[in-house]
């Protein structure tokens, strides 16, 4: 059974951002029903002060899916996307917390690719063939090498949609509130030898455009953020190698 009711207990959550994704909400939970078999799960979305019909739209879906365990969270003021993640961790009821973006989110069948890995390791990493303009290409590939760099990791990408175990998450569960929030918190499970592995995904393309996008990743505050995070996964690495 695909899905997990009330009395089943829960294996996977999956917590779904959103911010203005009136486009590609459904879209998005429609991939995660589609992808998803053999696993007890339930989809908090985390709605961030949306001003269009994003959270409308999750309530008509949620009637029209009554199998389906769907809870909405919202802000009343915009928080961040690491904000609502480590916020809604501690909401998860399953032993997994996985990550599906609202914007559109990824084909079912990359849902289904990652989902039927869980049990392989402690974390289920997944990256893509980067497609976006070059400009948003170099920046992504400088920050995935500078925190190679800090940490001697050799990880393909960090910002996609990764599954981990929820206690690590809850334990960690003191990142940024913006977008570096899985590096602080991949970087901190590897130091301590958790597993991982990592897996290719597709990825829909025109989501690039919507409002998680282009513009909101290169706002002054998630500029900022960044670069606090980076500060503090170095001074953390530093500090773990003199006590080695």
């Amino acid at each position: 059974m695909a899905t997990a009711t009330l009395i089943e207990k829960v294996t996977l959550s999956i917590f779904v951002p959103c911010f203005n994704e009136e486009k590609g909400i459904s879209c998005a939970l429609k991939n995660i029903k589609e992808g998803i078999h053999n696993v007890n799960y339930e989809i908090l979305v985390a709605d961030d002060a949306s001003t269009d019909k994003t959270v409308e739209i999750v309530e008509k879906f949620k009637e029209k899916n009554p199998e389906m365990n769907i809870k909405i969270f919202s802000n009343e003021t915009n928080k961040g996307l690491g904000f609502n993640f480590w916020q809604t961790a501690k909401r998860a009821q399953g032993k997994y917390y996985m990550l599906i973006f609202g914007d559109h989110g990824i084909p079912s069948e990359s849902v289904r690719k990652l989902t039927s890995n869980i049990g392989k390791a402690d974390m289920i990493l997944s990256y893509y063939k980067d497609l976006r303009i070059p400009f948003r290409r170099i920046v992504s590939k400088t920050f995935v090498s500078l925190i190679n760099l800090i940490h001697s990791n050799n990880i393909k990408y960090y910002n996609c949609d990764n599954i981990y175990l929820l206690e690590d998450v809850k334990f960690f569960n003191n990142g940024s509130s913006g977008f570096a929030y899985q590096a602080e918190l991949i970087t901190s499970l590897i130091r301590k030898n958790k597993t991982y592995i990592e897996l290719e995904i597709n990825l829909f393309w025109e989501s690039d455009q919507s409002t998680t996008g282009t513009t909101r990743a290169f706002k002054f505050r998630n500029l900022v953020s960044v670069g606090i995070s980076l500060l503090s996964m170095l001074s953390k690495q530093i500090v773990y190698i003199l006590k080695r």
